[in-house]
């Protein structure tokens, strides 16, 4: 009991709803309470009572992780254009009980055309490989195209799914939307390097740019290094790609 109640302030402090100071002190109230042999209230009550917040979060934040242990299993798919890009917003649970529903809502995206396509991961609170397969069997289609899916409000959890599963290598995270439809101005070729997303420097007086691991850049220091964020924008500033690593 007292490892949920634990779980449930961590939760709390990592979406700002609580300070640490008020969760340990709720929670030195319920081992004094257990103490005293007497009936420990419940971490959301004495944070309620002592005003740190009200009842209608600490009901958002428990059905939250209910949905986190699938005692429920609750997906929501909306759908919104913005700047010719179809944004998926997801809220809830996505593992191999939703996986067919998300990937209709991508075969229909495709089908009308919808190469260019952003998950809004924002209130996505579970997703496990399963969920991660719906995103990939398209990611080549919509490449293939000319276009791309592209995430962004990932939780830290979703995050680690991804590289546990060695995909974030291949994929663009971000963590606003405005800078999801940003990277959208330019082909996903201009970013990606032998399959994998690429990371482009050069020296500051180098007229070539490289790959970040090119031995060339092995003796540059950091503070003479210039990183460029795609190599269109290498060679916008007058950049020409290393003959060694060909980025």
């Amino acid at each position: 009991m007292r490892e949920t109640y634990h779980r449930l302030g961590e939760v709390l402090v990592r979406k700002g709803h609580a300070r640490a100071s008020d969760v340990d002190e709720a929670l030195a109230l319920q081992r004094a309470a257990i103490a005293d042999r007497r009936p420990a209230p419940k971490l959301g009550d004495i944070l309620v009572d002592r005003k740190v917040l009200d009842r209608q979060t600490i009901r958002e934040i428990l059905e939250e992780q209910k949905l986190i242990r699938g005692e429920k299993r609750r997906l929501s798919i909306d759908l919104r254009e913005a700047r010719d890009v179809a944004i998926v917003v997801l809220e809830g649970r996505l593992d191999e009980t939703k996986e067919d529903h998300l990937t209709r809502v991508f075969e229909r995206l495709m089908n009308r055309g919808f190469a260019r396509v952003a998950v809004d991961c924002t209130k996505l609170v579970y997703l496990n490989s399963h969920g991660v397969s719906s995103f990939v069997r398209y990611i080549d289609e919509a490449r293939a195209r000319g276009g791309d899916l592209k995430f962004f409000g990932l939780s830290p959890d979703a995050k680690f799914t991804l590289d546990r599963l060695g995909v974030s290598k291949f994929l663009q995270t971000f963590v606003t939307e405005s800078d999801t439809l940003h990277h959208f101005e330019l082909p996903i070729d201009e970013y990606m390097s032998r399959g994998t997303l690429g990371e482009y420097v050069s020296a500051s007086d180098s007229r070539s740019f490289h790959l970040s691991y090119c031995s060339a850049m092995s003796k540059i220091g950091d503070d003479d290094k210039v990183f460029f964020e795609s190599k269109r924008h290498a060679r916008d500033a007058n950049r020409t790609p290393c003959k060694r690593c060909k980025p």
